[in-house]
């Protein structure tokens, strides 16, 4: 089946990034000089994806001034004859379809974002869920082509794209236990953040997915989580897994979460190092600074 269709979550209002996120979107958040939200489309692109549906907080503008242009902006660069700028901002712009749809409140919960989207999503394809304040830097390769792949060539109902963690942190995720069939491994279900030493694998979910539409009935009839009390993409998934096939892709790349301040500052000096003269001077700052807290410490 074709997948050519993604749905980014990029609704949240970002509270763990206050107050800079009472400006702008947590997806729009810069690493290095694009957002982390236009690294989690050039993966889906990288898989084939040429149609996008992001699920926005209500009022917020800054995608659609990404995606689809700015027209201030492109006079400006015009104006001044900015033209490799211009074009780099067009290309972006050129090289997929952007829908947006804001996410209405009342309901929370990260199955509710697929929920809104239902209406455009097509009835004769897969499609791609991921969240969008997360992605993967690999130096060649996409993961997210590799699980659209695995589904393919698997012919299963889904795919989930999972993770390898080590097992001190298990406790922070949603665990995949899994069986394997033949020369795929196939979710049995999701276990939401296991007690230490319980977790019935090493493989962390990592909100990535592909759905063919016989799965939707699991997203829109999902049920209020009672432990949160929100609706939960992992319990449709779960659902959807105890009578569906979902195989199981594991993330070759660098996982790269941008929900905090540390994990984001750590996102930057990661994408640093894929540019020389960025990693050159930034290794010198970060010399200089132990230098001085050495000297701090001493004293």
């Amino acid at each position: 089946m074709k997948v050519t269709t993604a749905v980014i979550w990029a609704g949240g209002y970002g509270s763990r990034m206050l107050p800079v996120t009472a400006g702008i979107s947590k997806v729009m958040l810069p690493v290095l000089d694009k957002p982390v939200v236009d690294y989690v489309v050039s993966d889906c692109v990288k898989a084939g994806i040429s149609n996008f549906i992001f699920i926005t907080v209500p009022g917020s503008h800054d995608l659609q001034d990404y995606f689809l242009g700015n027209s201030g902006l492109d006079d400006h660069l015009r104006k001044f004859n900015k033209t490799a700028k211009l074009a780099e901002l067009e290309h972006i712009r050129a090289q997929a379809h952007y829908q947006f749809i804001e996410q209405p409140a009342g309901n929370y919960g990260t199955a509710v974002p697929l929920q809104v989207a239902a209406k455009l999503l097509p009835q004769d394809e897969a499609f791609v869920v991921s969240e969008g304040d997360t992605f993967f830097w690999r130096e060649s390769g996409s993961d997210i082509a590799d699980m659209v792949h695995q589904f393919e060539e698997s012919g299963a109902d889904g795919a989930i794209l999972t993770l390898e963690q080590p097992e001190e942190v298990l406790h922070k995720y949603g665990v995949l236990d899994v069986e394997t069939r033949g020369s795929y491994r196939y979710l049995k279900r999701l276990v939401e953040k296991p007690a230490p030493g319980t977790a019935p694998s090493n493989l962390a979910n990592v909100s990535r997915y592909v759905l063919t539409p016989k799965l939707m009935k699991y997203v829109m009839d999902v049920k209020r989580n009672e432990r949160i009390g929100e609706f939960l993409m992992t319990d449709a998934i779960e659902n959807a897994a105890a009578e569906n096939d979902i195989v199981v892709q594991t993330v070759k790349g660098t996982w790269l979460d941008c929900g905090t301040v540390e994990s984001w500052l750590k996102a930057n000096f990661i994408m640093a190092r894929t540019r020389p003269e960025l990693a050159a001077s930034l290794k010198t700052t970060i010399d200089q600074l132990l230098v001085a807290g050495q000297a701090t410490d001493k004293a």
